[in-house]
């Protein structure tokens, strides 16, 4: 699975403006309303506040990955979410979160999303990473590190 078959520069969102989780959550739906992936929001933010309140998402170092299913999609949709000041998002190491991955799954593919972030966080990982999105100026911008970063991995993999 490549990241940039599921991510493109309109499922970017620089900056996330918000600072608290359920409203950052909410920030994110919206922009995947906005780009025609679903046609409404509150269910889904519901559902995904009390996933949320069993056991957080954010997985330390500064990430997070909210996820839900939904009938409203018939694919994986993401929406990769940038905060520079970051979110209060109850992580495990109490950092802010800057760097928020969303992912609705179909309902007959329930699991396809653990593949995709399994592969975003083998990228999120390297701190060069991390830094250069959080310094980029755009979502273009920010796609092509993915972009170049999915090309050196798979030379790499090549190589074993």
């Amino acid at each position: 699975m490549k990241l940039c078959e599921i991510l493109n520069e309109g499922s970017i969102l620089l900056p996330v403006k918000s600072t608290q989780q359920n409203d950052a959550i909410q920030e994110l739906l919206n922009h995947l309303q906005k780009m025609g992936y679903i046609s409404e929001t509150r269910k889904l933010c519901t559902d995904m506040e009390a996933c949320e309140k069993n056991q957080s998402t954010a997985t330390g170092r500064g990430v997070a990955y909210p996820h839900c299913i939904s009938a409203e999609v018939d694919e994986l949709v993401c929406v990769f979410g940038i905060s520079q000041k970051g979110v209060d998002y109850n992580a495990p190491d109490g950092q802010l979160c800057h760097f928020i991955t969303l992912t609705l799954s179909p309902l007959d593919e329930p699991d396809r999303h653990r593949k995709f972030i399994s592969k975003f966080r083998s990228m999120i990982d390297h701190g060069n990473i991390r830094t250069q999105f959080l310094d980029a100026p755009n979502a273009a911008s920010i796609f092509s590190i993915i972009d170049a970063w999915e090309i050196e991995d798979a030379l790499f993999e090549d190589f074993e």
